[in-house]
Formats: C-alpha cells, sequence, structure tokens
C-alpha cells in the first residue's frame, strides 16, 4: 500500500543498519493533526479496522529498465530495475539482487529523496522488521502496542486471513498514510514471486476488521 516515510537521524545504532551516507530509520510519520486513537480496554475487540500491508520488494523479481542511482552523498550504487526502485519508493527498503558494499538492501529516504545502503530493513527506533510480527501504525499508537486480528473484514483469502489472526503482531513502525487512527499496516516480509501485488493473496486492503489491542 502506499505510504510516506519520514526519517530521522538518529543514535550509533542507525550506523550499524544503515550503511549509506545520511542513513536513517524509517517513521511512516502521521499529519501532525492525526488524533490519538480511541482504545477500548486492553484486549476488549472493536471494530472498524482498517488492514493493509506491506513488504520488501526483491529486484530479481523485477524486470528491466535499468536505472542507475546514486547514495546521499552522490556516491554510485550500481544501475537498478526502475519498478524495483519505484516499488522501494513506496515500501521504504528493497532487496537488491548483487550485494553492495556488503549491503543486500537499499533504502528510500523520504524527507532528503535519496538512497542509502542498509543491512536490514527497519521501523522505529532502528528495530529490525519482522515478518507477520511488525506493524506499522499512526503515530498516536506507542511502539511495542501489541494488536490481535480477530477478523479480517473484507475479501482476504481464507489461508491468509487465518495467519493474519495467528500472529502476535506489535506496533514497530509508523505508517504516514495512516490518516485514519483506525489503519493498521501489516509487515508481511519480502515478496516472493513476480507481480506480487497482483498476484499473492497476502497482499490485500481489508475494511471492517476487528481487532484488540493489548498494550505495550
Amino acid at each position: 500500500m502506499s505510504r510516506s516515510h519520514g526519517w530521522i537521524c538518529s543514535a550509533l545504532s542507525l550506523c550499524m543498519l544503515c550503511l549509506g551516507c545520511g542513513a536513517q530509520s524509517p517513521v511512516h510519520s502521521a499529519p501532525a493533526s492525526a488524533t490519538p486513537v480511541a482504545t477500548a480496554p486492553s484486549g476488549q475487540a472493536t471494530g472498524g479496522w482498517h488492514l493493509t500491508v506491506y513488504y520488501t520488494p526483491v529486484e530479481s523479481y523485477h524486470q528491466p529498465p535499468l536505472k542507475p542511482i546514486s547514495d546521499c552523498a552522490g556516491r554510485p550504487l550500481g544501475e537498478h530495475s526502475l519498478d524495483f526502485l519505484d516499488r522501494v519508493q513506496t515500501e521504504g527498503f528493497g532487496r537488491v539482487g548483487t550485494p553492495i558494499q556488503g549491503a543486500r538492501y537499499v533504502g528510500w529516504d523520504f524527507d532528503r529523496r535519496c538512497w542509502f545502503l542498509a543491512k536490514t530493513p527497519v521501523g522505529v527506533s532502528d528495530r529490525p522488521l519482522r515478518a507477520w510480527v511488525s506493524m506499522a501504525a499512526a503515530v498516536t499508537f506507542h511502539a511495542g502496542t501489541g494488536v490481535r486480528v480477530l477478523s479480517c473484514g473484507s475479501d482476504v483469502d481464507a489461508t491468509v486471513c487465518a495467519r493474519v489472526k495467528a500472529a502476535a503482531w506489535i506496533v514497530e513502525d509508523h505508517c504516514g498514510a495512516c490518516t485514519d487512527a483506525r489503519h493498521l499496516d501489516l509487515y508481511i516480509g519480502e515478496e516472493d514471486r513476480p507481480d506480487f501485488e497482483d498476484t499473492s493473496p497476502s497482499y490485500f486492503d481489508a475494511q471492517g476488521a476487528v481487532v484488540a489491542l493489548l498494550g505495550s
């Protein structure tokens, strides 16, 4: 799903994760006017949630044409599939076909509009994103908040929904596209096929989900 990441350079730990000049941790910035989410008591189910997913593009599933890119200091990072780069500019990180200076991932700095190298995709406070665990939410949510999905809402494959409901989700990222406080964006890991968004049942956009917030 379309999202916008703001990037905040902080702490030496980030330099260990992101190898390019200006590498910064992803914070899916929400507008300053975002209103706090109306929370029910911990563990109580509430309906009317919007669920989307985000993922890490994998360059080997994307075709030419190629485009040269440079990092935030202007150092060249090679040529890469334009389609792959377009996806990374939406999702935040992507796994390159051949490691660059030992790094397997490139990231997109949404504030500075430039590329950087990374060891792994990360969320708030430089936490590595975990497939089927990490969740992005509006900044009104505290990082570390646990979430259980009790009903997936509309138009979700039954097998995928069962996996969503079985997962112990944790808010570990912030989502700028989540202007609605009841919008949750689930991280499902790396894409596993060409045309992932069109062919994978794991890629969905569902309304009317039922969710329980478990606190942090």
